[in-house]
C-alpha cells in the first residue's frame, strides 16, 4: 500500500479557460462603466439617439447652407458680368453717340459752305479763306496746311490767284515769324485757279524749338480784287 510520499497528485491546467474568463471580466467591466454611464447621461437628459438625430439634421443643414451659397455666388458672378457688359455696351453707344454727333456738326458745316457758294448774299460776293486746317505729317516736325478758297460770284468767273502764310509763334523766348518760302517742304508758293471753290495743300517743317502760335494767310488773286489777309490760331486736327 503506498505511503503519502508515494502518492502522486495531478492538476490539469487550462490557459484558454483562464484568458477567457479573463476577458470576460474586463468586457463585463467595460459594459458596466459604459451602461452606468449612459444611465447618467439619460437621467441627465442626454439620448444617444437624438444626439445622432440632431447632428446628421446639422450635417443636412450645413450642406443645404453650402448648396446656397454656391447658387447665391454663380448668380452673382453672372451678375457681375451682366454688369461689364451693359457698362462696355453703354460706353460703346455713348462713343458712337459722340462721334455721330461729331460728324453731324461737320456736315452741318459742309452744308452751310456750299451753300455759301451756290447761292451767295451781296455781303459774302467775291473771294475768301473759308477754312484752314493743320494736320501731323508722317515726320517729326512736319504738318499739312490745307487752305479752301471760296469765290462766291454771281457770274461764272474762272479766278486765278496766289496764296502765301507765314506761321508765327516763339522760339527760345522770342518772337518769330516763318514765312512758307522758309518752311514749305515742296512749295514756296501757292498757285492755283478756280470757279467755285478750291482747296490748296502743302506741306511744311518747323525748326526745332519753335513754338507755333497763330497762321497769318495772304491770297493775292492775279487781277481785279485786292489782297485778302487771315489770322488763323494754330490748332492741330487729327481726323
Amino acid at each position: 500500500m503506498p505511503t503519502d510520499a508515494e502518492r502522486l497528485i495531478v492538476t490539469r491546467h487550462a490557459p484558454r479557460r483562464a484568458v477567457l474568463v479573463a476577458v470576460g471580466g474586463v468586457l463585463a467591466l467595460v459594459l458596466g462603466v459604459w451602461g452606468s454611464f449612459e444611465a447618467g447621461r439619460m437621467l441627465a437628459g442626454y439620448s444617444v439617439i437624438s444626439a445622432t438625430r440632431d447632428r446628421l439634421a446639422r450635417a443636412a443643414e450645413i450642406r443645404d447652407l453650402n448648396a446656397k451659397l454656391k447658387d447665391a455666388e454663380s448668380r452673382l458672378a453672372a451678375s457681375e458680368v451682366a454688369r461689364r457688359v451693359d457698362h462696355e455696351a453703354e460706353t460703346q453707344v455713348e462713343k458712337s453717340l459722340a462721334e455721330l454727333q461729331a460728324r453731324l456738326g461737320e456736315a452741318t458745316q459742309e452744308l452751310a459752305f456750299y451753300r455759301s457758294v451756290v447761292t451767295p448774299n451781296d455781303a459774302m460776293l467775291g473771294m475768301r479763306v473759308q477754312r484752314l486746317r493743320v494736320q501731323p505729317a508722317l515726320a517729326p516736325r512736319r504738318f499739312r496746311v490745307r487752305l479752301v478758297l471760296v469765290q462766291a460770284a454771281r457770274e461764272n468767273v474762272v479766278t486765278s490767284a496766289t496764296a502765301d502764310f507765314t506761321v508765327e509763334g516763339t522760339r527760345a523766348g522770342h518772337a518769330e515769324s516763318l514765312p512758307l518760302s522758309e518752311i514749305g517742304t515742296s512749295s514756296k508758293v501757292l498757285n492755283f485757279s478756280f470757279r467755285y471753290f478750291q482747296e490748296v495743300e502743302t506741306e511744311i517743317e518747323l525748326p526745332e524749338g519753335f513754338v507755333p502760335q497763330t497762321v497769318q494767310v495772304e491770297v493775292r488773286p492775279a487781277k481785279g480784287s485786292s489782297s485778302i489777309r487771315q489770322a488763323y490760331p494754330w490748332k492741330i486736327e487729327t481726323t
